[in-house]
């Protein structure tokens, strides 16, 4: 639950923008995306995340395809199987993803597909609920596809745009949120979790190592998260991180006022 407050009125000093003071209040939601946001910028997660402002400079066709190879590949799991070549054309050819691109992405996650597996969803969603009462956070996540077999809950995230450039799953803060919105479907099932990156973008190389976190790993992942959510309620400046490695693809960088790479918004 995000409480906004908003007021219009001159800036403060060092902030050439006019939102001030928002708090963030209630049962803090914390994503995959949310939690990376806020990591990498403060300012893009006050825009994103609390303020819900539409992106200023968004994504181009890159990210648009990712979507849909997304799509494809859900829908080509949930009627059929990827193994299947005339399946796998025909959902191609219904959805109207005629890009090269998309069959590409299909033909890399193919290689890498558990066949045989036992399907336990495609787009899962999972929510958790944790913390002491005043701290409550919400943890979801969507999960691309997650199979069970040999023991293991196998849950894959289909990369489609850059390559993640971890050398493994577990250095990444959006893989440990999904970990902890997975471990109790793994413990029901009394499997072992397993989060796998599949790298499938033009530029993708060899996936990073899974993470199969311990218990242990679990419990640190909770007091990770439990600390993030208290510093969200806590923060108040929101300040940019004016880097040129986070400005550069932020879609917040032509309104952002610490931006180090401004330009001119989309907007109409």
């Amino acid at each position: 639950l995000h409480l906004r407050d908003v007021r219009l009125g001159p800036p403060l000093p060092g902030h050439a923008a006019a939102l001030v003071n928002p708090r963030v209040v209630g049962v803090i939601h914390l994503t995959p995306s949310s939690v990376d946001t806020w990591a990498r910028c403060r300012r893009r997660y006050l825009l994103a995340q609390v303020l819900d402002i539409p992106a200023s400079d968004p994504k181009g066709t890159a990210s648009a395809v990712g979507l849909v190879a997304h799509e494809v590949l859900a829908t080509i799991h949930e009627t059929g199987t990827c193994q299947d070549a005339g399946h796998v054309q025909g959902v191609i050819a219904r959805r109207g993803a005629g890009e090269p691109q998309v069959a590409a992405m299909v033909d890399r996650h193919i290689r890498r597909c558990p066949s045989g597996a036992e399907a336990i969803g495609h787009e899962l969603e999972r929510a958790r609920l944790e913390g002491a009462t005043g701290a409550l956070f919400v943890a979801t996540a969507r999960i691309d596809a997650v199979w069970a077999h040999d023991g293991i809950l196998d849950a894959r995230d289909y990369k489609t745009g850059r390559p993640s450039f971890v050398d493994t799953v577990s250095d990444d803060i959006r893989a440990r949120v999904q970990a902890f919105t997975l471990a109790p479907l793994a413990a029901e099932r009394r499997l072992r979790l397993r989060i796998r990156y599949e790298e499938l973008g033009p530029d993708a190389g060899e996936d990073p190592d899974p993470f199969e976190p311990d218990a242990e790993q679990l419990a640190a992942i909770a007091d990770e998260l439990a600390a993030v959510q208290a510093a969200m309620r806590a923060e108040r400046e929101f300040r940019g991180v004016a880097e040129s490695w986070a400005c550069g693809t932020c879609e917040y960088r032509s309104i952002c006022p610490d931006s180090t790479a401004p330009g001119e918004p989309t907007w109409p």
